[in-house]
């Protein structure tokens, strides 16, 4: 069992956050998540998954100490058609980075591509959640996989290196932004303990 499946069925997660996307790259990681109810369990999640997959890579190397040295971004995102985007995001990580060409993803092994426009199923596939957007590009699965594959063409096209937005605290447009930071500010200064959904309008 790999730290993600580990820390997602974890009794202090409770089927709480789930998972839509991933790419593993050679050091770092990118996951598109939701959770419920609260925060806390996204917390647990990151919490659990670091730990468990540092004492791995350190009995591996036979090292200690921590294995992550920053703290995970997780930006909140408005909807549908900006989870897609991060979605797309997250998956050209490697062709973005040359390591992979574009017409070979399906086979980069760590990453959702080849589930999402090949239908290909492996141990981490098992994890995924798939997302209302992904169900609506088609009736059946190859409808889906050769929408998904069409528009995914698309994005490497036209926005594989305009990523900056990805490191900003909130993804949406402009005005929703400037809501949540307005909300989170608010929040921030209320002696009242509040949490921000995801799914915000």
């Amino acid at each position: 069992m790999n730290s993600t499946e580990y820390a997602l069925t974890h009794k202090s997660v409770n089927s709480n956050v789930k998972l839509y996307s991933y790419c593993l790259m050679d050091n770092h990681t990118h996951m598109q998540m939701s959770y419920s109810n609260n925060s806390s369990y996204i917390s647990n999640f990151m919490r659990i998954s670091h730990a468990r997959f540092g004492a791995a890579a350190n009995k591996i190397f036979r090292r200690t100490g921590k294995v992550a040295n920053e703290r995970p971004k997780t930006p909140l995102i408005e909807n549908e058609e900006h989870s897609m985007r991060v979605h797309f995001y997250i998956e050209a990580n490697p062709v973005r980075a040359q390591m992979v060409k574009a017409e070979n993803l399906r086979f980069y092994k760590y990453s959702s591509y080849k589930f999402y426009a090949h239908g290909i199923r492996d141990g981490w596939s098992k994890l995924l959640t798939i997302p209302d957007w992904y169900i609506k590009l088609g009736k059946t699965r190859r409808e889906r996989q050769s929408k998904y594959r069409r528009l995914f063409l698309e994005y490497l096209e036209n926005e594989l290196f305009g990523f900056k937005w990805i490191f900003e605290k909130y993804i949406g447009r402009p005005s929703w932004k400037l809501k949540m930071a307005v909300l989170s500010k608010e929040i921030a200064e209320s002696p009242v303990v509040g949490t921000i959904s995801s799914n915000s309008s």
